[in-house]
């Protein structure tokens, strides 16, 4: 009997003890000119109300702002990665975005879309552009 594919435990404990706010895996795409991630965030660390001034978070962050987490499938065209020094949420295009509450959800919502939720990484150790 084999055991579920869940998100590394050592991964998944350091995104709950506040280690990082997003989870990242870079998925395959059919189209040589973009690169294409998978982010888990874990929104409830961000403060939306006492903000530093000018301090803002990407849209989808901001519109999932009631919700525990939220899953974020993007893309981005390489030649933005690969010629400017930062990149805006205007530089990506959002494929699917899914708000949960639940480790368990999660996992299901990975399932139900063919993510290995096994490759999920510190955004750092995946080249995630977004910071």
């Amino acid at each position: 009997m084999s055991h579920p594919r869940i998100i590394p435990r050592k991964v998944w404990w350091d995104l709950e003890a506040k280690s990082y706010t997003e989870i990242a895996q870079e998925l395959p795409t059919n189209d040589d000119t973009l690169r294409r991630w998978i982010a888990i965030y874990a929104v409830y660390y961000l403060n939306f109300k006492n903000r530093y001034p000018g301090e803002f978070y990407y849209k989808f962050l901001e519109d999932s702002k009631n919700s525990k987490y939220v899953v974020v499938d993007f893309t981005i065209p390489k030649l933005i990665i690969e010629t400017r020094d930062s990149i805006g949420s205007s530089d990506t295009t959002i494929a699917k975005c899914q708000t949960l509450e639940t480790e368990e959800e999660i996992s299901n919502h990975l399932q139900e879309n063919n993510i290995d939720p096994e490759l999920f990484t510190p955004p750092w150790t995946g080249d995630y552009p977004l910071d």
